[in-house]
């Protein structure tokens, strides 16, 4: 870190949300304190992106380096997170700070966040977060503890009530509005690609933990305005297989046992259909995840990918 502060180098996964990132990289130009980097990585989008992100990169400015990275097929939120910080450790910044092409920073999300760091005497941080709020209320999915019950492993979320104070620790963050240390980074690796949707997030974060303090600055805040993310649809796969695999490489046995118990019987059974109104096709997803996940094939399922309307 230098006098200025923090340099941060922005890591910014997009597909096929062409408006949405347009508004994502005016609200990082806006930043009262900007950013060394902005590396937009696009995950070979099809609607104009590839043509919008020539034109933004030929626009010079004096505030950041602009850098994007176009794939040459869909590799998931996962797989471009991975990419993004493999190239952003090249990068001369003492954070790398991800977010999604749907996720807008507020003026001040950077200078928060330095002036945050500056006053902690706590220096052995992996990652610093913001806050997120989706429709003007706090998304506290974002942000959780790791509860360990006799068998089960669970995320508690955290509450409204914690972010009245300036900072609190959390054992798990989501790659929206995440500044990962680049020397934590390099010492754990990169996240894994394999899981092309969700939980990569989580394992890294389990990762982050075993080398430094996880802190959310409440000042800081990004707008995520998705409404209710429910999974019922092709991403339960990933859900269900990354879930397993996560509790796998980093609990003890029993966990993982439970685990695939307890997905089996909440996705797989007539319970499934009875409780949460899931069809035939939905359990025989679920199925396939949990073989998948006990035999240790993760990467992209071609039967299970996004469709237009997703």
């Amino acid at each position: 870190m230098n006098e200025q502060g923090l340099r941060l180098a922005v890591i910014l996964v997009t597909y096929n949300r062409l408006a949405c990132l347009k508004i994502a990289l005016e609200k990082y130009d806006q930043q009262t304190m900007p950013p060394k980097y902005i590396l937009v990585v696009d995950n070979a989008s099809n609607d104009g992106t590839k043509e919008y992100l020539a034109q933004w990169k030929s626009v010079t400015t004096d505030k950041y380096q602009k850098m994007v990275i176009r794939l040459s097929e869909n590799t998931g939120g996962s797989g471009g997170f991975n990419r993004g910080m493999e190239e952003g450790l090249k990068l001369d910044c003492d954070f790398l700070f991800l977010a999604d092409d749907d996720a807008y920073a507020e003026p001040d999300v950077f200078e928060k966040l330095n002036m945050a760091y500056q006053n902690m005497t706590d220096k052995r941080i992996s990652a610093l977060c913001t806050a997120i709020l989706n429709h003007d209320k706090y998304e506290v999915g974002h942000r959780c503890l790791i509860k360990k019950g006799p068998f089960r492993v669970s995320l508690k979320f955290s509450t409204p009530k914690e972010y009245r104070q300036d900072n609190f620790k959390v054992d798990v963050l989501t790659f929206v509005g995440a500044a990962i240390s680049k020397e934590a980074a390099k010492a754990i690796g990169l996240p894994k690609k394999e899981y092309f949707i969700y939980f990569d997030d989580t394992e890294y974060s389990l990762r982050l933990k075993a080398v430094g303090e996880i802190y959310c600055v409440s000042s800081s805040v990004m707008h995520h305005d998705i409404g209710k993310d429910r999974r019922s649809s092709w991403k339960d796969y990933y859900d269900t297989r990354n879930w397993i695999d996560m509790i796998h490489m980093h609990f003890s046995k029993r966990y993982y046992y439970a685990a695939i118990i307890e997905k089996y019987i909440r996705r797989c059974t007539v319970l499934a259909s009875i409780f949460r109104s899931r069809s035939k096709e939905h359990r025989r997803m679920c199925r396939d995840a949990i073989k998948d996940a006990v035999n240790l094939r993760l990467g992209k399922n071609e039967k299970y990918m996004p469709k237009k309307q997703d």
